[in-house]
C-alpha cells in the first residue's frame, strides 16, 4: 500500500511527530520507520520491533501509536529521554538475518543520536549487540528488563490496594493474571510470594503449567475478564479492555503490564463509572524502560548500575500512581471529571511543558 506524503504530513501534524524516517535497503530486504515524537526532554527512546504488517499504512500507524506512548512513558517516569519508536517490517522468524540488522544499526547511527533504541517484540538482546557493531546508540545490552517492568507492577498494585482498601498487603488477594510471559510469569512469582492468590492464563498454555505448580489456578483465556477477584491484571496484547470486556470484569482495580491497554478514553471512563480503579498502563509498566534508562546513562559514564540501584528508582512508580490518583479524585465532583489515564497524560505533559519553558531560557556558550 503506498502513502501518500499529504497524508503522513497530516498524520504527523495532528499527533504532534518531529519526524518520522523510511529506512530502505535492496540489498538486505530491510524495510523499517523510525518515528520521533518528542525530545524536549532528551534524545527519543524506544525499542525496535519486527513484525511482519499487513501493509505499509499499518506499520506506520503502529509506530507512530508507540512512540507516542514512549514519550508520555518517559516523561511520567522522570526520565531525561523523548519518546520513540522503531519497526522492522517482516517476519522475525524468515527475514531477519545479520546484514539486515546491521543495515538497520547504521541508519540508526545516521539519525546522529536523536533516537536509541532497545529490543522490542520480535527482536532481541543478541539482536541489539548485532546493531552495536554499526551504532553505539543501543541501550539495554547487559540487563533483562523484564524483571524489572515486573517489580514496578508489583509495587504499583500494592499503591493501588493501599488507595482502594486502605491496605497494602497482598496476603490473600486474589490476581487474576492475564498473560505468563516473562513480564507476567515473574510478576505472578511475586504475588505469589507476597502471599496472594493469582489465576492465571495465557494462550500458550504450556507457559501456565509451571505457575500452576507453584499454587495458581488457571482459567481458559476467554474467561479471565469474569474472574471475581481484587484486581485484573492484564500482562498480554494491547487493546484487551474495551465495551465489551469491561461490562465482564469482576475486579475492584485493573493494573498490569500490558501496553495501551484501553481501546479508547472511554473505557477509562467506564471503568471510572464502574467504580474500577485504572492503574495507568505507561506509568505503571515503566520499570523496564527506567532500568534500560540507567542503565544506558551509566554506560557513557563508565559504570554500571546496581540491581539495587534500578530497584530503587522503578520503586517510585508507587509515587507517581498516587499522585495521578490525587488528580483524579481532586476532579470527583466537578462537571467534567478528570480519569486516571486523563490525570497520567496531563502529568506527562506537564512535565514537557516546564522543560520547553525552561528551554527557551537563553544560555550563553
Amino acid at each position: 500500500m503506498q502513502l501518500q506524503q499529504s497524508s503522513t504530513f497530516e498524520m504527523m501534524e495532528r499527533e504532534e511527530f518531529e519526524e518520522i524516517v523510511f529506512f530502505h535497503d535492496s540489498s538486505t530486504g530491510l524495510k523499517a520507520i523510525v518515528a520521533i515524537h518528542d525530545t524536549t526532554l532528551g534524545p527519543a527512546l524506544g525499542g525496535t520491533r519486527m513484525w511482519s504488517y499487513r501493509s505499509e499504512l499499518d506499520a506506520l500507524r503502529d509506530v507512530m501509536r508507540l512512540a507516542k506512548a514512549m514519550t508520555y512513558k518517559a516523561a511520567a517516569a522522570g526520565l531525561s529521554f523523548g519518546g520513540g519508536k522503531g519497526v522492522i517490517i517482516g517476519d522475525p522468524k524468515r527475514d531477519k538475518s545479520e546484514v539486515l540488522l546491521r543495515s538497520y544499526g547504521r541508519y540508526v547511527q545516521s539519525l546522529g543520536g536523536r533516537f536509541i533504541t532497545a529490543e522490542d517484540v520480535g527482536t532481541t538482546l543478541e539482536d541489539m549487540r548485532v546493531l552495536m557493531s554499526e551504532t553505539r546508540h543501543v541501550a539495554g545490552t547487559s540487563i533483562d528488563p523484564s524483571p524489572f517492568t515486573a517489580y514496578g507492577v508489583y509495587c504499583g498494585i500494592k499503591a493501588c490496594l493501599e488507595y482502594v482498601f486502605g491496605d497494602e498487603s497482598l496476603d490473600g488477594v486474589h490476581v487474576a493474571v492475564q498473560g505468563v510471559g516473562k513480564v507476567g510469569g515473574e510478576l505472578v512469582r511475586l504475588l505469589l510470594e507476597s502471599g496472594a492468590r493469582v489465576t492465571v492464563t495465557d494462550v500458550d498454555a504450556s507457559r501456565v503449567r509451571r505457575f500452576i505448580e507453584l499454587g495458581a489456578s488457571y482459567v481458559e483465556p476467554g474467561k479471565i475478564y469474569s474472574v471475581q477477584c481484587d484486581v485484573f491484571s492484564p500482562c498480554a496484547l494491547g487493546g484487551v479492555l474495551n465495551d465489551s470486556t469491561v461490562k465482564r470484569l469482576r475486579c475492584s482495580i485493573v493494573a498490569g503490564a500490558a501496553n495501551n491497554q484501553l481501546e479508547s478514553e472511554s473505557v477509562a471512563e467506564r471503568l471510572s463509572n464502574l467504580g474500577i480503579l485504572y492503574a495507568p498502563d505507561y506509568i505503571i509498566n515503566a520499570g523496564g524502560l527506567i532500568a534500560v534508562a540507567k542503565e544506558y546513562e551509566c554506560a557513557r559514564r563508565g559504570r554500571e548500575p546496581s540491581t539495587e540501584e534500578i530497584m530503587r528508582d522503578v520503586e517510585r512508580i508507587r509515587d507517581r500512581l498516587e499522585e495521578v490518583f490525587r488528580m483524579s479524585e481532586s476532579s470527583m465532583g466537578e462537571e467534567m471529571v478528570i480519569t486516571t489515564s486523563r490525570a497520567a497524560e496531563m502529568l506527562a505533559r506537564r512535565r514537557i511543558e516546564e522543560a520547553r519553558r525552561l528551554k527557551g531560557i537563553y544560555l550563553p556558550d
